[in-house]
């Protein structure tokens, strides 16, 4: 995906002409960068942080339409969003998988049941799948569900979503935008911009933060899609004003066996009423989200006590028999939504829609959900070729995503197919390869250099050297934080999980890097830090 030396080669490229810099490298910017390199233009990304390391790995996890979003009367943003569900649930199976959902009516709720079973009539009627919404029975809702409160259930209602692991399908989006032609740093921050003689922004200057170098950069046009950095990247280019207001979700993390759910659940929050989800994932239970406005700053969110203590009760009330507390608690983190500004007072109800606006040669987009990237990326490209010389614009191939498979793609069933290679890999160990590496998990156990590299390199988790090596490889993987918070994903499921694994890690890194103890020293100690916000103890007062 990253081969050995893509850094390099796009640093010494950077002298190049380009007609796109992409600021941003959230599912926004890399689907642009796709788009883009795609249609035969000449993209470059640039992100100052890891692909993803923004509210493109603190998200729900979840593809889907947003049933909720009906309620609010926001019927193009889920009709777009079902469209996009369905499109990447058809084009990659392994990278985006459905979930069954359970919405549980019980006597006396705020939102009755007989709203939520006509919302999701509306919801059927916005796909072409065939798997609608359904009726269960009390018995089968305690079977998908134990320890579920079913004593006041009025009606019970289950239903498909898809959900994915939100940074990987960053990185294979990124991937697959290189892959056509495209090219993208990270770790390079946008300090200022390059004007012409008429005042129009026509590139950026960046600092390598890698190396403390600075690159001027000249393009026909930038693009800022920096998320809820898209105000602060304005004001470094030159551009005034406040255009959104970012909002804050937050989420915990349990044990799979302190909640052992077969099934999704969307269950009301006994204090507002609002839908939080319960998502069983193969390495634990996800529960959230809240819906804040935020103040302060945007590099590093934090759950509040309050957000903490709110999901909490949602399932101390729906759980009781399970006597849930603080000390069952993982994991905790928190995203922030790059939403537009707006008059309302509950960021719920604010637009989920994107808005696209051009300043002085900069093309911001900013609003939109982890869903439609694909859409918001081909509207912000059409929107560029407007703002292109006629030359470059008129010789732009059409927008060809809604068809394009993303890179790794590979066959639903290719953990059993990893098994059947003759290696004795344990189930749990092909299935945590095939999730993470899918096509590459082909080269990873291909490559194996004796049988222990398929072995769990510690309790309590399925990472092997074997697939380390591949993130290594070709996961465009530049610190230790990189890989455990956003390749493997351990530091979000167990922030102290990932701390003791990363001892066993050091030698595969200075093979792979060369990296000296110091070096590695430095790379624990950030590796910490980054841990914090991902960590119970890392829940802040306000």
């Amino acid at each position: 995906m990253f081969p050995d030396g893509w850094r390099r080669r796009t640093l010494e490229a950077l002298n190049e002409p380009f007609d796109l810099i992409i600021i941003g490298g959230g599912i926004t910017g890399c689907g642009i960068l796709l788009d883009a390199a795609q249609r035969g233009l000449r993209p470059l990304l640039l992100e100052k942080g890891d692909f993803a390391s923004g509210t493109s790995s603190r998200s729900s996890k979840l593809i889907h339409g947003g049933l909720r979003y009906l309620k609010e009367m926001q019927f193009r943003v889920t009709k777009m969003a079902c469209s996009e569900r369905d499109r990447m649930l058809a084009l990659n199976p392994l990278l985006v998988r459905p979930v069954r959902f359970i919405y549980p009516a019980s006597h006396g709720d705020r939102v009755p049941g007989w709203t939520v079973d006509l919302g999701l009539w509306m919801y059927d009627r916005l796909t072409h799948r065939s798997d609608k919404h359904a009726h269960l029975e009390r018995e089968a809702v305690q079977e998908l569900a134990p320890g579920l409160d079913t004593a006041r259930l009025e009606r019970a209602m289950i239903y498909t979503d898809a959900l994915t692991d939100d940074a990987q399908l960053t990185l294979a989006v990124a991937a697959t935008g290189c892959a056509y032609g495209g090219r993208a740093l990270t770790r390079t921050q946008v300090v200022d911009a390059v004007r012409d003689t008429t005042g129009r922004v026509r590139g950026v200057v960046v600092r390598d933060l890698e190396s403390g170098e600075t690159y001027r950069i000249e393009a026909h046009l930038v693009v800022n899609a920096a998320g809820v950095w898209v105000d602060e990247i304005r004001q470094v280019l030159g551009l005034n004003g406040a255009r959104l207001r970012p909002s804050r979700g937050s989420h915990l993390i349990l044990a799979s066996s302190r909640l052992p759910l077969r099934a999704a659940l969307t269950v009301p929050s006994p204090e507002d009423g609002r839908p939080v989800f319960l998502i069983p994932h193969p390495e634990g239970v996800l529960v959230g989200t809240t819906d804040i406005y935020h103040e302060g700053g945007l590099d590093d969110p934090r759950v509040t006590s309050s957000e903490l203590l709110y999901l909490l009760h949602t399932l101390q009330t729906h759980f009781p028999e399970k006597e849930l507390v603080e000390d069952d608690i993982v994991a905790s983190f928190a995203g922030l939504r790059p939403i537009l500004g707006t008059h309302t007072d509950k960021p719920s109800e604010a637009s989920r829609e994107e808005e696209i606006w051009e300043e002085e040669g900069v093309l911001s987009i900013a609003g939109g959900k982890l869903t439609t990237w694909r859409s918001m990326a081909e509207e912000a490209v059409d929107e560029a070729l407007l703002l292109l010389p006629e030359e470059i614009a008129t010789a732009a191939e059409p927008c060809y995503t809604s068809g394009t498979p993303l890179l790794g793609l590979a066959p639903t069933d290719l953990a059993l197919r990893l098994q059947q290679l003759g290696h004795a890999i344990d189930t749990q160990v092909a299935d945590g390869m095939a999730r993470r590496l899918r096509s590459t998990a082909w080269w990873a156990v291909r490559g194996i250099r004796n049988a222990s590299d398929l072995t769990p390199l510690m309790d309590g988790t399925d990472l092997t050297a074997a697939e380390v090596r591949a993130h290594l490889a070709f996961g465009g993987v530049l610190h230790l934080e990189d890989l455990l918070l956003r390749r493997v994903r351990v530091g979000l499921w167990s922030p102290e999980l990932a701390l003791q694994l990363a001892t066993h890690l050091q030698p595969l890194f200075e093979e792979a890097k060369g990296w000296d103890h110091d070096r590695w020293r430095q790379e624990e100690e950030r590796l910490a830090s980054a841990l914090d916000s991902w960590s119970p103890r890392g829940v802040v007062e306000t």
